[in-house]
């Protein structure tokens, strides 16, 4: 090994112990979280409004106790065809509007529409094509719950 090797090792394990003491903590997790969802209201496409609340809980010891109300819509549209007219995209829109509101003195924090809409292409077995429908609504529906989370947080902090 020559020097400047051995100077580009060293200097990369100086940084990384720097990096390991300075107490680094992701923001976003329930340690640092200043609400919690005591009810989860569900309409409209069920599964999928579960998946969302899934995603937030009860948490011990928190002030901010929250209802939410979800209404869950999905959509799945033929966005291209082939030349003898198979289907060969589709695109899927994930839709949910949710009103957040607080126990304590039942006033709606905040209200919004959150949506997404991604386009996969087919699969010769369709079993890869569902396949990949249910990750692109499942990345969809983490996206979007990383977004309230984030927005309560603000609120909340």
């Amino acid at each position: 090994m020559n020097m400047k090797t051995l100077n580009r090792i060293f200097f990369n394990i100086i940084i990384l112990i720097f990096l390991q003491s300075c107490g680094y903590q992701p923001l976003l997790t329930s340690q640092n979280q200043k609400f919690s969802v005591k009810n989860i209201n569900i309409y409209g496409d069920k599964k999928l409004a579960r998946t969302l609340g899934n995603y937030f809980g009860e948490i011990d010891g928190v002030s901010n106790t929250l209802i939410f109300e979800i209404i869950a819509k999905k959509e799945k549209v033929i966005s291209n065809r082939t030349s003898i007219g198979a289907t060969s995209e589709y695109t899927v829109n994930v839709n949910f509007d949710l009103k957040v509101i607080s126990e304590k003195n039942n006033k709606i924090v905040f209200q919004q529409n959150f949506s997404r809409s991604n386009s996969f292409k087919t699969s010769k077995v369709h079993l890869d094509t569902l396949n990949r429908e249910n990750k692109i609504v499942d990345n969809s529906i983490k996206d979007i719950a990383e977004q309230i989370s984030k927005r309560l947080n603000v609120i909340f902090n």
